[in-house]
């Protein structure tokens, strides 16, 4: 079912409009979308997000970023101050939302109406987005490299 010669030439004139069949559910075009963050990226999402929020953060350097996967995705930071280690963990929810805030933060375009989750894959934090889909993509690991 496709236009024909007159149709497509008269649709290159203005004003001429044809009906657009809606398209079910299962027709729609899907999209995802992967940002995979470096670990540079992670703290200054965290540190920034915590500033602007006026949530305490320890004074030093971040010496280590490491990440813990059990329903969901932690983030743990080793901030070294004179020798003396604090670990800071950053539950998922605020590790997502600093990641989101980063990238408005850096005008990365966004869509407001998807669902968004935080994957790690290979090492790096992902903020997986999917728009059009009945369920949030899940990720699947078949094996590790």
């Amino acid at each position: 079912m496709g236009l024909g010669y007159l149709q497509l030439a008269a649709a290159r004139r203005p004003g001429v409009e044809f009906p657009r069949p809606s398209l079910p559910e299962r027709e729609r075009m899907k999209e995802l979308r992967c940002i995979v963050f470096t670990d540079r990226e992670v703290v200054s999402a965290i540190t920034e997000r915590r500033r602007k929020l006026n949530d305490a953060f320890p004074d030093g350097d971040v010496t280590s970023l490491e990440y813990t996967i059990n329903r969901g995705v932690s983030a743990r930071l080793s901030v070294t101050l004179n020798g003396a280690a604090n670990d800071v963990t950053i539950p998922e929810q605020e590790l997502q939302a600093a990641l989101v805030g980063y990238c408005m933060s850096r005008n990365v375009p966004l869509p407001v109406v998807a669902d968004k989750a935080l994957y790690v894959i290979k090492g790096r934090a992902t903020l997986m987005i999917t728009m059009n889909f009945k369920k949030p993509a899940r990720l699947v690991v078949l094996g590790v490299e």
